[in-house]
């Protein structure tokens, strides 16, 4: 393998690393749900985060309050990207407060 070709793995593998090292537990993801060529965001609260696998274990608050894994997700600063308004971030973190309050004692 040349050097370039590992450089260029590994350049993606540690981008790839950032994403979940800046999820921290109490915070949302959001599912992302296709709905007849639009999408429907769900919000979870987080609970954990696997690094090594990849994935966070969620309280999803648009399913009852379910635990969940999730693999495939978007982030906040995401989730602005498209489009949504740090404004409406706002209000799911003020409308689950509570849920947020019992991952965070835990």
């Amino acid at each position: 393998m040349k050097k370039s070709d590992f450089l260029e793995i590994e350049k993606k593998y540690l981008e790839g690393r950032k994403r979940p090292e800046n999820i921290t537990i109490g915070s949302f993801v959001w599912e992302i749900v296709g709905r007849c060529g639009d999408n429907d965001y769900h919000p979870a609260v987080v609970k954990s985060v696997n690094l090594d696998e990849d994935y966070v274990e969620v309280i999803d608050v648009s399913d009852n309050n379910k635990e969940k894994k999730y693999t495939y997700f978007v982030t906040e600063s995401e989730l602005i990207k498209e489009g949504f308004t740090e404004e409406t971030i706002k209000e799911d973190y003020k409308k689950y407060e509570g849920i947020i309050k019992k991952v965070l004692q835990n």
